[in-house]
């Protein structure tokens, strides 16, 4: 894993040398799936550079589809130090991997992403930044853990349907559930983040199982909001960058919650972000977090 504080990178590989056998290169089996998490990005102070959608948004001119495998692999080549996705779920109960409540922006197909089976949505062809087909599909989770570094973060965003799409099977409860049960499937639960802007999400998530790691995301965020999120249980916040204050960061910390802001880009946010003191950055610029970071080391 990449490392940026000696300290814990060494107790880090300590502990992996000792149990090397862990699926997810974990430094402690005993240790909890959040716990082990919330060490990998203390470790990448001063900040985990998380990559979002891969190098972002599809947007006029951009090559790479969003939440794409072929833009997955350029974020983590550009020193990403893992990944922000999105995942919802199809008619049949899978998971694939895709942001939008519909297809109809990201791909050649339409309608509701839950009106198709996985196989039928995994055909759909996903679009650049032009609206022309690539030689991309929608990936299922595991699609996107068996292509990445084992040491990558993953920053898995349950995405709950809206009025327009959701169905008595695809609420916040059923995506919770699935989605802990897929990541302890694949072994990686102590590399991954869980995050939802849908509070019934990450509650049902850590009913599934109080052990993973889980954020709630939000815009600008106060005291109170720390308070909140404090006090049922969560990992961490994950609040709009430019609506938090150093002062809230620190309140946040203190009260034991880890701070990953989205989405921050361009080199003068980016380092006004960074000096506000958060767990990790969420960027559709990893290339210009990497550089960013390189330069204090």
């Amino acid at each position: 894993m990449r490392c940026r504080r000696p300290r814990a990178c060494a107790l880090l590989a300590a502990g992996a040398l000792v149990l090397a056998a862990c699926a997810d290169g974990s430094s402690d089996a005993s240790q909890p799936a959040n716990a082990a998490a919330r060490a990998r990005i203390e470790a990448l102070a001063p900040a985990a550079n998380l990559a979002h959608r891969g190098v972002g948004q599809t947007r006029p001119l951009s090559p790479l589809p969003e939440n794409s495998l072929a833009a997955y692999r350029r974020a983590i080549a550009l020193g990403a130090d893992g990944l922000s996705i999105d995942v919802e779920l199809t008619s049949d109960g899978e998971l694939l991997v895709m942001h939008d409540s519909t297809l109809d922006r990201t791909t050649t197909c339409a309608g509701c992403v839950n009106a198709y089976t996985l196989a039928a949505a995994q055909a759909c062809v996903l679009v650049d930044g032009h609206g022309d087909p690539t030689d991309e599909h929608p990936p299922t989770l595991a699609q996107v853990y068996a292509m990445l570094p084992s040491d990558a973060l993953v920053d898995v965003e349950l995405k709950v349907y809206g009025d327009d799409c959701l169905t008595p099977d695809t609420g916040a409860d059923t995506l919770a559930r699935t989605a802990a049960a897929e990541i302890h499937r694949l072994g990686v639960a102590r590399r991954t983040l869980f995050s939802s802007f849908e509070e019934a999400a990450v509650l049902a998530l850590k009913r599934a199982d109080p052990d993973l790691y889980a954020a709630w995301l939000t815009g600008p965020a106060g005291p109170a909001d720390i308070a909140h999120i404090a006090a049922i249980g969560l990992d961490a916040i994950h609040p709009t960058w430019s609506g938090i204050t150093a002062d809230t960061v620190a309140s946040a910390r203190a009260a034991g919650l880890q701070v990953n802001l989205w989405t921050v880009n361009g080199r003068t946010f980016l380092t006004q972000a960074l000096a506000k003191g958060p767990t990790a950055i969420i960027t559709d610029e990893p290339g210009v977090l990497a550089e960013i970071l390189s330069e204090r080391e």
